[in-house]
């Protein structure tokens, strides 16, 4: 399995305050193949990354630790191809797993099994391919008979468990995770933990944002530490955490 990120002098300048965001499509599922973000006048601009540049390969295991607000959501979301840069180079290679929310994109007046159709195909499989999964996904978000009711009636637990199904059903060349990201009521959250680490020791590149020290010194040998959109320390992880914590 051969597969890479790459950055080069990454900036990404978002939207705040103003008026809303008019519209924000992700890149393969936009309809004419680009990502872009289309500001409507009035709306101020943060840089949420600053000439960030970093190259991950095959077989790496990478924490993203800084502050709130320090870019390690915006940094994953360029890295899925999610935002697109304002401004440097982005390339990848290899199938793209992102576990950030397991809700976004359902439609609500569709059925679970219609929305593991949708889903499917936003994610880019084929007819025959969801049809290979889907099973394994009902099995999975155990929700009896609700799989054929409109998602409108599930409760957030239940979306969560059908959604996380979803996007886990396939195994992904490279894994980005956002520590935001939740596995779902008590009763499913062991088997959405044993799911997430079987994805994690098969995938060929983890990126994992993270504040807990302890999950960064289990999972990831090299640590990229984020402050205020750049890069300060990309290297060793127990030399990252301790400067880290020194200037905390």
């Amino acid at each position: 399995m051969t597969c890479y990120l790459r950055l080069r002098s990454v900036c990404l300048d978002l939207p705040i305050g103003g008026k809303s965001i008019k519209s924000l499509f992700t890149g393969p599922r936009a309809a004419d193949g680009e990502s872009r973000i289309v500001n409507q006048p009035g709306s101020q601009i943060c840089r949420t990354l600053k000439d960030v540049s970093l190259d991950i390969v095959s077989g790496e295991r990478v924490g993203l630790i800084g502050a709130n607000g320090a870019g390690k959501t915006s940094l994953l979301r360029v890295l899925a191809g999610i935002y697109a840069p304002t401004r440097g180079e982005y390339a990848a290679e290899g199938e793209i797993s992102t576990l950030f929310t397991a809700t976004v994109g359902m439609e609500p007046n569709a059925s679970g099994r219609e929305n593991i159709f949708l889903a499917g195909r936003t994610l880019g499989l084929s007819r025959a391919q969801i049809a290979a999964v889907t099973d394994d996904i009902i099995a999975f978000a155990d929700l009896g008979e609700f799989i054929n009711h409109p998602i409108r009636l599930y409760s957030a637990g239940m979306k969560t468990r059908l959604g996380f199904a979803i996007i886990t059903a396939v195994q992904p060349e490279i894994v980005l995770i956002d520590e935001v990201f939740g596995a779902g009521d008590a009763s499913f959250y062991k088997r959405a933990n044993e799911r997430i680490k079987s994805i994690i020791d098969s995938a060929g590149i983890l990126v994992l944002a993270t504040h807990s020290p302890s999950i960064i010194r289990s999972t990831c040998q090299r640590v990229l530490w984020l402050d205020q959109g750049e890069i300060v320390f990309d290297g060793d992880v127990e030399e990252g955490l301790k400067r880290y914590a020194e200037a905390a």
